[in-house]
């Protein structure tokens, strides 16, 4: 049986004047393990007359009471990412209240999930939300937010990308008991945002430079989580190993008798005494993301790591008492050939000399808003030979992405209006491309030149992310031409006309 404490509880909806259904596409568990949903949780209940309450798909009705979203007066819905935009149709089947959707995949092209929402928030929800609750407060409409980042359909407005300027980290979060004992972890969010300019990475792009919070801050985010009773820390951040707080946290956890589970890390970040901090705290495995392992593949995405750090990690892992490495690999990338994916199975081999290895090999998506936002899918003959090119160049454990569904992340990633349509009337068309294709047919929608053809990029009418256009231009003819650019930390590239973060530039 499991209990929940830390949330709010055993309210009169009567006593509130904003009632507010926060949504999340996805079951009970992976919503506590999600920080943005959270982070809104608690910054909806810290406003006078406001009442939120979460629902997720494997509940019937809300977390907190069970009542049905027709109860409250505004649906917030928050997603992660473009599979989740079918789930959240279906949970909103039906429902006749204002909805408000934001995150990662809608900050970057709002249009396909514009059919469902009267409004889209375009950045960060702790600077979203403010201006929301606001402005309903005070009895104004939705209409009145089209200045401050929010894409309304009705209008087709242009919506500036908003930013927090300083990381706090949550220190007030639900905690899970089975029992006595808590079976989630506390979330830490050490950094926010990448500057190295990985040329397929949509959170790299959209969340830049990098934004690290106060050592401070991160300290007694670490003391809550032991005063709350958790067991263990949960570290998010895309660039996490980059940020000089990590090896603190580590070092704080392990006083405190907390187990950490860290994210992805860049292998060029990892040293020794990192990862032997990150024993001393329990992690048994870490995760690097090599992308590829040619050197000619490193300079077109421009994730320039030696295959040697990838090698000098596993043998201080092993070293140190880890046994086990996942790592992450692409395929189907611009320009790729069948000899890198070669290279990218022999570097996984390499690694698995000293270690335990697992692989996830995933497709390339172009995501809007990144220098590959115009780059085709790879036609799925080729993902299918590059896929056992490296099967055969590694041969540990590889777990393959499915050709079927990179298709359909591919259309709701960079798709229009069109999308938004295919979307709400297929609300019940199950998750598979022949369904969606044989809708899409049927109402004169061509996926297949979204997915392979010459592509428009209408989300730039509607969204300003503060990188320049141009600058993305230039970017993909530098990868073509196998010329990587150099990283935030290293020296200002001028990818914003108006970077709001002071940089030191680095000749």
């Amino acid at each position: 049986m499991l209990r929940e404490e830390g949330g709010f509880y055993d309210r009169d909806p009567r006593d509130y004047r904003l009632r507010v259904a926060l949504v999340y596409p996805a079951p009970y568990f992976a919503a506590i393990n999600s920080l943005g949903h959270q982070i809104l949780y608690f910054l909806l209940n810290s406003f006078d007359g406001v009442m939120a309450e979460r629902f997720v798909t494997d509940l019937k009705g809300s977390v907190e009471s069970g009542r049905s979203l027709d109860e409250f007066d505004l649906i917030l819905a928050t997603i992660h990412f473009e599979g989740q935009y079918p789930v959240l149709f279906r949970m909103l089947e039906g429902v006749r209240k204002p909805v408000v959707v934001g995150g990662p995949a809608v900050s970057a092209n709002p249009l396909p999930i514009s059919s469902l929402a009267e409004a889209i928030g375009v950045g960060d929800g702790e600077v979203l939300v403010p201006s929301l609750v606001e402005s309903l407060l005070a009895g104004g409409s939705l209409e009145e937010l089209a200045d401050d980042g929010f894409f309304l359909p009705d209008i087709m407005n242009r919506a500036e990308f908003k930013r927090v300027r300083s990381l706090k980290p949550l220190e007030n979060q639900i905690i899970v008991f089975r029992g006595n004992e808590p079976v989630n972890s506390y979330l830490v969010e050490i950094s926010r945002g990448c500057g190295w300019g990985c040329r397929f990475c949509m959170l790299g792009w959209h969340w830049r430079p990098r934004l690290d919070p106060d050592p401070k801050d991160l300290e007694v985010a670490v003391e809550r989580a032991h005063e709350l009773g958790f067991k263990g820390i949960y570290v998010i951040g895309s660039d996490a190993a980059s940020s000089k707080l990590i090896k603190d946290l580590l070092q704080w956890a392990s006083e405190k008798g907390l187990r950490v589970t860290l994210p992805s890390l860049r292998a060029d970040q990892v040293d020794r005494e990192l990862i032997e901090l990150a024993v001393s705290v329990g992690e048994s495995m870490l995760t690097l993301a090599p992308e590829t392992g040619s050197e000619r593949m490193k300079a077109v995405v421009n994730k320039t790591i030696d295959n040697g750090e990838f090698v000098r990690v596993a043998e201080e892992a092993r070293d140190s008492g880890m046994r086990h490495l996942k790592l992450y690999f692409m395929v189907g990338l611009p320009s790729e050939t069948d000899r890198d994916v070669e290279e990218s199975g022999r570097l996984a081999s390499r690694v698995a000399e000293f270690v335990n290895t697992k692989v996830t090999v995933s497709i390339f998506i172009p995501k809007a808003g990144t220098p590959f936002e115009t780059v085709p899918l790879a036609r799925e003959e080729d993902i299918k030979r590059r896929i056992s090119i490296f099967r055969r160049s590694f041969r540990g454990q590889v777990n393959a992405m499915h050709y079927g569904r990179a298709y359909i992340q591919t259309f709701m990633s960079v798709g229009g209006l069109e999308i938004a349509k295919l979307l709400r009337k297929g609300v019940r068309t199950p998750y598979n491309r022949g369904a969606y294709r044989s809708l899409a047919n049927r109402m004169g929608i061509d996926l297949d030149s979204i997915v392979y053809g010459e592509r428009d990029t209408p989300w730039w009418e509607y969204i300003d992310t503060g990188v320049s256009r141009d600058f993305l231009s230039r970017e993909l003819r530098r990868a073509l031409e196998g010329l990587p650019t150099p990283g935030c930390d290293i020296s200002c590239t001028g990818c914003m006309p108006k970077c709001w973060l002071p940089l030191r530039s680095v000749s």
